[in-house]
């Protein structure tokens, strides 16, 4: 009978300093060498039952045709895990089972970062350790290539990295944005050549970044841009999500008869999503709710906001420093990116601004409201504090472009 061995369980910062690429657990000079990882059913290339969900047991078996199983799991922060192995069925045969961690990398799996055999006593095996954020591979093989029997996994998580990352708010796939019942199709244009003049700059640099999402890296121009996708037609959707009063601006395509393209934060002109065949890449927006009013009037009386100080302004000397550069980012966005903010108080209805400051309760979080009037209806910006951050925009009374979200 071949001598167990013990397993250890190594601290972050030990992992971190002193363990090179490749750690064992411990070492079995038993284990049979893997057979060729360029074949089907090897270390390179297992039988992948895809996701395991924490806490959850996972069963499968160690045949004659199936030597190497493996699950993935994703980590959003840090966090304890406990990966195990453990009988299948109560009263079973033992499998001798061979545990191993991978992490992913931008070149593939790599080398396994954590190994275990026999955990104490056990021919079972278990891996403990604190691992950061990124997404992880557990693959269990048997201890010999005759090694067979029925086994189940189990992987265990413990702290804030375990919590599921957030779906993306528009879907996997940019059919989805349609059938969706948390988002609006506000309108739709179709870019063409003969269309191209009337659009913004801001609009032609998306355009432009929308078809570099595709093999057409190389275009420079909005005329290029056109000109290089399927009929030389490029569609505009505005998609609204009601709850979190955003808005973003979806620029999809043909090329080679694919769906390409990006969606855009229409209030900051960050992209948010690519379309790549049909596919959304890269999302960083998800389901939020606003905290602020609908309505900019409803602030002053919403119970959620502690009101501060209201001045008006004549001139631009009574702004502070900070004051001045949230102006100025306003007075901008409504009059042009040339406009200054003395020419900005000329503009404005009644030669004035308001600087308004709030306090969001629940957040704790100061808030600077710069409000004008324009032609009789009531525009603006809201800030954060003192900072050019914006959480909000005015826009003939009604808040859109919110950053100040509920908790999920």
């Amino acid at each position: 009978m071949r001598a167990r061995s013990v397993s250890v369980v190594f601290g972050l910062g030990l992992f971190a300093t002193s363990i090179p690429a490749c750690v064992s657990e411990d070492k079995d000079p038993e284990e049979e060498a893997p057979p060729d990882g360029s074949k089907d059913d090897s270390f390179a290339k297992p039988i992948d039952h895809g996701t395991i969900a924490f806490g959850t047991p996972a069963a499968s078996a160690l045949t004659a045709a199936e030597h190497f199983h493996a699950w993935t799991f994703e980590l959003t922060g840090d966090a304890k895990v406990d990966l195990a192995t453990s009988y299948a069925v109560l009263g079973q045969r033992k499998t001798d089972t061979v545990l191993y961690l991978y992490k992913a990398s931008a070149t593939g799996w790599g080398s396994y970062m954590l190994r275990n055999d026999d955990s104490g006593s056990s021919v079972y095996s278990k891996l403990s350790r604190t691992l950061g954020a990124g997404r992880y591979r557990a693959l269990v093989k048997g201890h010999l290539a005759s090694t067979t029997g029925k086994f189940k996994l189990t992987v265990g998580c413990t702290g804030d990295g375990c919590a599921p990352p957030p779906s993306c708010l528009f879907g996997s796939t940019y059919g989805d944005i349609s059938t969706s019942p948390v988002l609006h199709i506000d309108f739709t244009q179709t870019i063409t050549a003969a269309t191209l003049a009337t659009y913004n700059d801001e609009q032609k640099r998306r355009l432009v970044v929308a078809v570099q999402q595709s093999a057409h890296t190389d275009v420079m121009t909005p005329e290029e841009a056109v000109a290089a996708v399927d009929q030389g037609e490029v569609n505009l959707n505005y998609v609204s999500e009601p709850t979190s009063r955003r808005q973003f601006a979806a620029y999809e395509y043909g090329a080679g008869d694919n769906s390409y393209g990006a969606i855009f934060d229409n209030a900051s002109g960050a992209l948010v999503t690519s379309i790549h065949d049909g596919d959304l890449e890269g999302c960083t927006v998800h389901r939020e709710t606003c905290e602020l009013p609908e309505d900019f009037q409803a602030m002053k009386s919403d119970p959620a906001f502690t009101h501060g100080a209201n001045r008006v302004i004549t001139a631009a000397s009574q702004l502070s420093s900070t004051e001045r550069a949230q102006a100025d980012l306003t007075l901008k966005r409504i009059y042009g990116p040339a406009t200054t903010v003395e020419q900005g108080l000329a503009l404005a209805d009644q030669d004035r601004i308001n600087v308004q400051t709030y306090r969001h309760t629940a957040s704790g979080r100061d808030l600077t409201v710069i409000e004008l009037g324009a032609g009789d209806t009531s525009v603006g910006a809201i800030f954060y504090g003192t900072t050019t951050q914006q959480a909000g925009l005015i826009e003939d009374l009604f808040i859109t472009g919110c950053t100040l979200f509920a908790p999920r």
